[in-house]
């Protein structure tokens, strides 16, 4: 659209902030026929009841926080909120449509074999941080199944960053990103890991873009790792990338009405993610930072090395677009779309 094409990257010819449509051989003949059927006839049906699911398992979520706040030993409640909320998240993503999921360990050397599994050495402890690209909101429920972690929003000029919490992470998408954070609330990253570590609350997630791109390819990213106060020597990275392949509809969701994108997502008989995640010995350590890495060796720019590993998981091409770029487009696409933007409360 060329209503949009401010946002369009001039490098890569690739517009990441507008909802992915299929291609055009899909939107033909037989294809559109059956989509037809899908969107206006089967989907709808299938939403409404996987709505009501939803809210089912919404209320049952509301009911075992409840349960939780009266576990008086801090240990036994982190270990029931941890457990309860990663059942309640595949759950979730069960009724959705996403039947099962493609999650593999990826080596980007060649000659070594692809993995289902993830071995020992690539455990995730608390207090480790866990990089990621972020195409939806269906990141989170499934790093909340998978991984129970601690989420949080980041200061896009001190690259510090505030705890969130896990319906913070799901509503983030539909929100602009705070171009600041209130400098009493934002913190080093290796003060979140150390508390993270210590109080046994899950590994840190870190989104290097900052907001949600549509999955088409990757903002630029926060140079978390420059200033020396974000180190955490003690923690381990974890590099995934999200892919969510679609024929008519697409879960990546950056842009628009979230409650209608999920509608969406609903209507259609089942859906596809698939999760890549780098071998840990492939990995960028923060030990082998500049701050760490031993006398007589060479010293890695981590925050490239990130960069380089995620570009070469996720096979997508990076923009040159950030997340003040989505600042501007959402105000610019709510603004023409004329339905108005208002903040979502934390």
């Amino acid at each position: 659209m060329e209503k949009y094409s401010k946002w369009r990257d001039s490098g890569t010819g690739i517009q990441p902030f507008l909802q992915p449509v299929p291609a055009r051989t899909q939107q033909l003949g037989l294809w559109s026929a059956i989509n037809a059927v899908k969107s206006y006839i089967l989907g709808p049906l299938v939403a409404v009841v996987r709505f009501a699911a939803l809210g089912a398992t919404a209320i049952l979520a509301s009911a075992t926080t409840a349960i939780g706040a009266l576990l008086v030993v801090p240990s036994i409640r982190r270990g029931w909120t941890r457990c309860t909320q990663s059942v309640l998240a595949r759950l979730a993503l069960f009724i959705v449509g996403f039947y099962s999921i493609d999650a593999k360990t990826i080596s980007l050397q060649k000659g070594r074999r692809t993995s289902a599994k993830q071995g020992k050495n690539g455990a995730v402890k608390s207090g480790d941080i866990i990089i990621a690209n972020h195409a939806s909101y269906i990141d989170i429920l499934y790093l909340v199944a998978k991984y129970g972690p601690v989420f949080i929003e980041i200061d896009n000029a001190s690259t510090y960053a505030r705890p969130i919490s896990v319906w913070a992470a799901l509503t983030s998408a539909a929100r602009q990103t705070p171009a600041l954070l209130p400098a009493k609330e934002a913190r080093p990253l290796r003060e979140i890991t150390e508390a993270a570590r210590l109080n046994c609350l899950g590994p840190v997630v870190v989104f290097p873009e900052n907001a949600t791109s549509n999955g088409r390819a990757l903002l630029q990213f926060l140079p978390m790792f420059e200033d020396a106060a974000n180190l955490d020597e003690k923690s381990d990275l974890h590099i995934l990338a999200f892919k969510y392949p679609f024929q008519s509809f697409s879960p990546a969701y950056s842009v628009g009405s979230q409650l209608g994108h999920l509608f969406g997502v609903c209507c259609q008989v089942y859906n596809s993610l698939v999760v890549r995640i780098l071998e840990q010995d492939e990995t960028p350590s923060v030990r082998d930072s500049a701050v760490f890495c031993d006398a007589g060796n060479e010293p890695v720019d981590l925050d490239e090395a990130v960069k380089e590993k995620l570009l070469q998981l996720s096979r997508l091409r990076m923009t040159k677009l950030t997340a003040m770029d989505k600042r501007d487009f959402l105000a610019f696409y709510y603004k023409r779309t004329k339905k108005g933007y208002t903040q979502p409360s934390i």
